[in-house]
């Protein structure tokens, strides 16, 4: 995981229903998609509002990269992940909240997060 902020220090994230210190983003991208990049800056505008209150988590669902592709695959799995740029909200006790396919504005991130905090 990362946390979003100004120092993005590495921290384990969960699959499961154990229950998160904070909310947390699970971005699901690839390198070669455009409107990841497009979804990355509006993420970064949201998270302005946000830095340290809530976890990031990226995966990349082409390379075999972070925590490996079995934990990709699984990631990818459980949340249905079809098309990428798509962002998972998860509230501190691990249930997802709300998930989006394709890119979203800073202001629909900051509504979504605003919801569960």
């Amino acid at each position: 995981a990362v946390y979003w902020g100004l120092t993005r220090a590495k921290a384990p994230v969960v699959l499961s229903t154990e229950a998160l210190t904070r909310p947390e983003i699970i971005k699901f991208s690839s390198p070669m998609c455009s409107e990841c990049k497009e979804a990355n800056i509006e993420l970064d505008k949201a998270m302005k509002k946000y830095e340290n209150s809530v976890v990031i988590e990226e995966i990349n669902v082409v390379e075999n990269v972070g925590k490996g592709v079995k934990y990709n695959k699984a990631a990818i799995k459980k949340y249905h992940v079809t098309l990428v740029p798509t962002l998972v909200f998860v509230d501190k006790q691990g249930n997802q909240i709300h998930k989006q396919e394709g890119v979203m504005t800073s202001d629909d991130i900051i509504a979504v997060l605003n919801g569960i905090k």
